[in-house]
């Protein structure tokens, strides 16, 4: 099945038209009042999966946009990333005009066919190489903890469903049978259970993964928010039954997202961390 049942697609347009903002956003008047020098947007990280698996204080705000076109969107509209330089693991910014200085599409070197996905570390280097260039501000779009979830357990990262070909979508390449992780859950093709342990196994290792190039940026004496573009759904009654991150859609799980801010002052130690067997079960791949 390449599209959404028919009850699902009635539900989500009822959403689609009936939630509207009620609650003002606030993500982008944070990020334009905040003088920042490293954005690093974590790419569907929802608050609560971000708040379990840190010791940090994590604060709330509302995204503008339940999808990262929709938030792209929103940033062309508002300005907010005008002149940064952004290091991206997601094609969506090859969408938009958000008035970037540059942009370096890290997705096209290094998209990983056996993950169906781009690893952290390409787009922090692009990033830090931004920094070593001397510019200012720059922005770190990390494609994890989006689907497919992957997690890294010791110095490999695994997926969290390896045979899962529907879910490794180059988008540099043309195909037919590409299916989105939305309509591969709606459709019952994903087993939910062990996407929601995967997804947050996804969202501990991005988060130790980045944590040590956090600390060289302050020791560097610049300041870093770290944030996401929108949330992810699972198809449980608290997400009103929704999968993914279908576009337009301002319900909580979609639109809360988390708000970090670290500067030189912040002391860098953390008791996230869990073992390999911990991530190994989480993944699915330990009973």
């Amino acid at each position: 099945m390449t599209e959404e049942p028919l009850a699902y697609r009635v539900r989500k347009w009822a959403l689609q038209r009936i939630s509207t903002v009620t609650k003002r956003p606030d993500q982008h008047d944070r990020l334009a009042k905040t003088d920042w020098d490293v954005l690093v947007i974590l790419d569907a990280c929802r608050y609560d999966a971000l708040q379990r698996v840190t010791s940090w204080p994590v604060e709330r705000c509302r995204s503008p946009g339940s999808a990262t076109g929709h938030w792209l969107e929103e940033c062309e509209r508002t300005g907010v990333l005008e002149g940064t330089h952004v290091a991206t693991g997601n094609a969506n910014y090859a969408n938009w005009n958000v008035g970037a200085a540059e942009i370096e599409h890290v997705w096209k070197d290094h998209w990983n066919d056996r993950l169906g996905n781009v690893l952290p570390n390409p787009v922090l280097e692009a990033a830090n190489d931004f920094l070593d260039e001397g510019h200012r501000p720059v922005v770190a779009h990390l494609l994890p903890p989006h689907a497919p979830y992957v997690a890294e357990v010791g110095d490999t990262w695994i997926p969290a469903f390896p045979d899962l070909d529907i879910w490794r979508r180059n988008p540099s390449r043309e195909d037919e049978n590409k299916l989105s992780p939305q309509v591969a859950m709606a459709s019952g093709q994903v087993d939910m259970e062990r996407a929601v342990a995967g997804y947050h196994a996804s969202v501990k290792s991005t988060w130790e993964v980045i944590l040590p190039t956090i600390g060289q940026w302050l020791n560097d004496d610049l300041t870093v928010v770290v944030t996401a573009d929108h949330g992810e759904t699972f198809g449980r009654w608290r997400d009103w039954k929704l999968y993914g991150h279908p576009n337009r859609v301002h319900v909580r799980p979609l639109v809360e997202v988390p708000w970090i801010t670290f500067e030189q002052a912040t002391p860098m130690v953390d008791s996230a961390a869990e073992n390999a067997q911990e991530k190994l079960e989480a993944l699915g791949y330990v009973e």
